[in-house]
């Protein structure tokens, strides 16, 4: 807590602020700048290698935990900021805000469990069908999804294999797409973070940390081509799952580690200023009415004590 001085005039004021933040600022900066061990985001080959053969489950059911992981640690260096903030009281009337969004980019679960849900509808989809109806092969399998056309079939099947591929495309496809909304909300909450960070950063005199946006489409020709050959083999799903994959690598590589890096940035150079005591004016002293007099007056004195009038100043 800031230490208490004391003027002539008998106000208090803030002084220099106490070792203990100093030590805050110190721990903030460790966990902004911090990089994982392990990678939180895939790339093309590694999505490609492990999603395909897993028919596109497993990286709807890696993808939102390794990014929850990668939320979470975030999302506790920025209010450990935003703590750090407060106690350096620079802009008191920007803390209460800024605690909001900090706590705004806590990792929602919703999406996460909605697409757990639906990798598990499918699953189950497929396990009760070839239990119960369809004899299991490689070739009935791959005829309910990579190789499915669409035309009619003198299978008794055909029905079931209709609806089976459905429930692939459309499940998977909304799992993903709630993954690539989870990526963008995240994005916009830490948005919303830096632009209420920036007051605070404006007010000890430093320039404003950078927006950094994530495009809506972002172009990768390898990635693009691999959601083009996935839709030719019928796998629908690929095209946001490739979105949801990059905007995520994007984030988790470039655009978030940017925002980090300058975060703590300005927190080096705010913990390194030396913050001058704040001097408080004295009230100017009032004076007699009189213009004859002028004479100073006493703090709670109703009249001159020279020439007697009346004070009429208002209290």
């Amino acid at each position: 807590m800031a230490s208490t001085v004391m003027v002539a005039s008998g106000y208090p004021t803030s002084g220099a602020p106490a070792a203990g933040q100093d030590d805050l600022a110190t721990v903030v900066v460790r966990r902004l700048e911090r990089r994982r061990s392990a990678p939180p985001s895939w790339g093309l080959v590694k999505t490609i290698v492990l999603g395909v053969p897993t028919f596109g489950l497993l990286p709807l059911l890696v993808w939102p935990f390794r990014f929850r992981e990668y939320v979470t640690d975030e999302a506790e260096a920025l209010q450990e900021l935003a703590e750090w903030a407060r106690a350096r009281g620079r802009r008191p009337a920007a803390v209460g805000p800024l605690m909001a969004a900090a706590e705004d980019t806590s990792f929602k679960t919703l999406p996460l469990i909605i697409s757990m849900l639906l990798a598990i509808f499918v699953v189950g989809a497929f396990f009760l069908q070839f239990t119960n109806f369809i004899p299991f092969t490689l070739d009935s399998l791959l005829g309910c999804t990579y190789y499915y056309t669409g035309a009619p079939t003198a299978s008794p099947f055909g029905s079931r294999i209709h609806l089976l591929y459905l429930a692939w495309c459309v499940a998977l496809s909304l799992g993903y797409v709630l993954h690539w909304a989870q990526v963008r909300g995240h994005v916009a909450d830490v948005t919303r973070f830096v632009a209420r960070f920036n007051p605070v950063v404006e007010a000890e005199g430093l320039p404003p940390v950078r927006g950094h946006r994530l495009p809506v489409g972002i172009f990768r020709p390898l990635w693009v081509l691999a959601a083009i050959m996935l839709a030719v083999y019928g796998a629908w799903w690929g095209i946001p799952m490739v979105l949801a994959g990059m905007a995520q690598r994007r984030y988790t590589n470039v655009t978030g580690r940017a925002i980090r890096c300058e975060l703590a940035k300005r927190v080096k150079d705010m913990a390194s200023m030396r913050r001058e005591p704040i001097v408080a004016q004295a009230p100017p002293a009032r004076r007699c009415g009189n213009p004859r007099c002028l004479a100073t007056l006493p703090p709670a004195a109703r009249f001159c004590t020279r020439c007697g009038t009346a004070d009429r100043t208002p209290a």
